[in-house]
């Protein structure tokens, strides 16, 4: 995975794209250095060998992790799975692939990421605009995305956790959203964008609650950059591959011991919650109501349609063409179907 990536770069450039890979997963997970040190050697990445010089790596510059740090006090997977928490985050590039930079065009690429605190699972859609020509200073981008693609990758995280999502938190500014006094902001999967709820107000079903890292909207990474670096030797397809590799041996080795357990133990919550409302209907000639905790996890529509941990590992993921944003349905880029997965 990583021969292929570092085979056109010298030591210190393989050493500038790991640990902005690092840091880029420090803002995502809101996990410690440590934490961060032990899962890049797990993965094999090329981390150095003493963890005070990744630390002091991860440091330079004056680099400080702006997220808030991530929790796990409420994360109880093997008696009550009921407290998962998702974070997302965006990285945004004014990429130029191999052949992008042969013919002097910049295209914006956007990875969108995240990240469940209680289980660990990881999962991204990557997103590759249209090439443009001019001056790489004047190219539109995509500043926001819409609550659509957002809700649509949500959902996706929720189907792969399988388990109740209490809260999204929103690492930086991704939707156009504006939160008011008073008032709380939701997800909806079903519908595909946001709402305003007053506090006390129940949500809806398969409505998530929001809350808001930051204000300040993702930026676009462009000049001299080891992410750039690595767009410039490859192409989108590569890029979508190696990411996804990463991810699934993560999963493999961290999330999907966890969410094996979680489910079973949802399972037979659920199981007893049923057998117990059946023992108070007794040979009541009514229909029995459906129990309380089953009505609850009948609105997350995302946990009823989960995903096997089968495909969960496995899961595939392309890269996606856009136009004006990701999710506005550009062709879908996959090898061997329409246009050029190349540049």
């Amino acid at each position: 995975m990583w021969i292929s990536i570092l085979s056109n770069f010298d030591k210190k450039q393989a050493r500038e794209l790991g640990i902005a890979f690092a840091r880029e997963v420090a803002e995502l997970t809101g996990e410690t250095p440590s934490r961060l040190y032990q899962w890049g050697k797990d993965l094999g990445l090329p981390v150095p060998k003493a963890r005070q010089t990744f630390y002091s790596h991860m440091e330079r510059n004056d680099w400080i992790r702006s997220s808030v740090a991530s929790t796990t006090d409420s994360c109880r997977l093997g008696s009550y799975p009921m407290s998962c928490q998702l974070r997302l985050r965006v990285v945004s590039l004014k990429a130029q692939f191999r052949q992008d930079k042969r013919q002097g065009k910049t295209r914006q690429l956007v990875i969108l990421l995240g990240y469940e605190v209680c289980s660990g699972l990881l999962h991204f859609r990557l997103y590759r605009g249209t090439d443009f020509s001019g001056d790489a200073k004047d190219m539109p981008l995509c500043n926001l995305i819409p609550a659509a693609t957002v809700a649509a990758f949500v959902d996706e995280c929720g189907r792969m956790v399988g388990l109740p999502i209490q809260q999204v938190l929103f690492t930086q500014k991704i939707m156009d959203i504006a939160p008011e006094a008073g008032k709380v902001a939701y997800l909806s999967l079903s519908a595909g964008k946001t709402l305003l709820r007053g506090r006390k107000e129940e949500a809806g079903d398969n409505e998530l609650l929001c809350s808001f890292d930051s204000k300040r909207t993702y930026r676009t990474v462009s000049g001299e950059h080891p992410f750039l670096a690595w767009c410039e030797n490859t192409n989108a397809t590569e890029v979508a591959s190696v990411l996804s590799d990463m991810v699934k041996q993560h999963n493999k080795s961290v999330a999907l011991p966890r969410l094996e357990k979680a489910r079973q133990t949802l399972e037979s919550m659920m199981r007893r919650s049923h057998d117990q409302a059946q023992l108070r209907h007794g040979s009541s000639p009514f229909a029995m109501p459906i129990p309380a905790f089953l009505q609850r996890m009948i609105r997350h529509d995302y946990v009823l349609n989960d995903f096997s941990l089968h495909k969960v590992r496995f899961y595939k993921r392309p890269f996606e063409d856009f136009f004006a944003f990701p999710g506005d349905r550009g062709r879908l880029a996959m090898k061997g179907k329409l246009g050029d997965t190349a540049t």
